[in-house]
């Protein structure tokens, strides 16, 4: 290694320290921050500090010194190898939904860090990653591309998830994701040159150029989703909505539904507000597995959410309410509810004619939907009666 690599870890240490100036002065809640992209921005910081250990040891000759570089290159080694799958994981987070099969998918995601430890394993038993030769200086092992190849493997898987994802989405809906992809250039470059040239270390600066994009992706993140649920705030609603009532397309029709929890007030005082909270996170559940990706789903606060998006058919709208109760009722099933959660919702349709704005969208499904709670609750006299 030579004197550029401590030019370029030092530059990578500058820009984790903005990271860390920028993190501390966040105004989001770091608690609702991402596990995957907190242990993502640890492993990079620990990473750059490996890579000046490694800067400093390489072709030095005191007693312990082969000792040492020869820990400090394996711990390097198993850093970097979790860094990539830990994105993979963190971009599964903030595409999909599905609480219970991204769990199934993150144990494949992490197939990715297993076998990189794997590699280092195969390492002690004399199939080298790296070597040091007599003068002490690191020299890559045969090894070396399959922990290349586990790396691209996770840039490219990470970059088919975001693009599969905006399929079908609206420009605005598109342009959330632009921060989350723009992590994936810098880290894709400095492998590219990692692996055609020799001597530059070229990943520090590079990983904590991305870490600050990171920063950037999920602040923006955190700002437009509600933070109970993870379904949109009606910051970042709205604006979506007022682009879809002008962009419905003749062969589809627009519809907007007003859901809201039946009886959620007996709910929050026979079992307390946490249990509100833990029933309204449980709609949005059954919100987002019943919707389809292009769906706008918000809570307006409280028990109340609204879904915004297109079908071909009205008969499309009436099956996906139906699919939202069916959803309600495997919850209650599934979770043994002490408690019976349903909800009322709303509907409304309007072809390519509508000209209303975001406000009589809502107004004309709020209408429908108390309409639909008073006559659960004429239904529910009759049946006391």
């Amino acid at each position: 290694m030579d004197h550029a690599n401590l030019f370029l870890d030092i530059f990578g240490l500058a820009f984790l320290f903005f990271h860390a100036l920028l993190y501390r002065w966040s105004c989001t809640h770091r608690e609702k921050q991402s596990l995957a992209y907190r242990i993502m921005i640890i492993l990079i910081s620990v990473y750059v500090f490996l890579d000046l250990a490694a800067w400093a040891l390489d072709g030095r000759d005191f007693a312990g010194a082969r000792g040492l570089y020869t820990a400090i290159l394996l711990l390097y080694f198993a850093v970097i190898g979790c860094i990539p799958p830990l994105w993979l994981i963190y971009c599964d987070e903030r595409l999909r939904f599905n609480e219970q099969k991204r769990r199934r998918r993150v144990i494949l995601y992490l197939i990715f860090a297993a076998v990189n430890l794997l590699s280092l394993i195969v390492h002690a038993a004399g199939v080298p990653i790296f070597r040091l030769n007599e003068t002490n200086h690191y020299v890559r092992g045969p090894l070396y591309p399959v922990h290349l190849v586990l790396s691209f493997a996770c840039i490219i898987l990470s970059m088919i998830l975001i693009f599969r994802q905006c399929r079908g989405l609206s420009p605005l809906q598109r342009q959330e994701y632009l921060v989350l992809s723009m992590f994936l250039p810098p880290i894709l470059i400095a492998f590219v040159i990692q692996a055609s040239s020799y001597g530059g270390s070229f990943l520090p600066i590079c990983l904590s150029i991305s870490a600050i994009l990171a920063f950037l992706s999920e602040q923006e993140h955190l700002l437009r989703v509600d933070q109970m649920t993870g379904v949109r705030n009606r910051f970042s609603f709205e604006p979506q909505v007022a682009w879809l009532l002008t962009h419905v397309p003749y062969s589809q029709t627009l519809f907007c539904l007003m859901i809201d929890a039946d009886k959620f007030k007996s709910i929050n005082d026979r079992f307390g507000h946490s249990e509100g909270d833990r029933a309204v996170r449980f709609i949005a559940q059954a919100l987002i597995s019943s919707c389809e990706r292009a769906d706008l789903i918000c809570r307006f606060g409280g028990d109340e959410f609204m879904v915004v998006g297109r079908r071909f058919t009205e008969e499309n709208v009436k099956q996906l309410v139906r699919d939202i109760h069916t959803a309600i009722q495997e919850i209650q099933s599934e979770e043994s509810l002490p408690y019976r959660l349903s909800v009322s919702i709303g509907v409304a349709l309007f072809d390519t004619g509508f000209s209303g704005t975001p406000d009589e969208l809502l107004r004309i499904a709020d209408t429908d939907m108390y309409k639909k709670k008073a006559e659960k609750k004429a239904l529910d006299r009759g049946e006391n009666t």
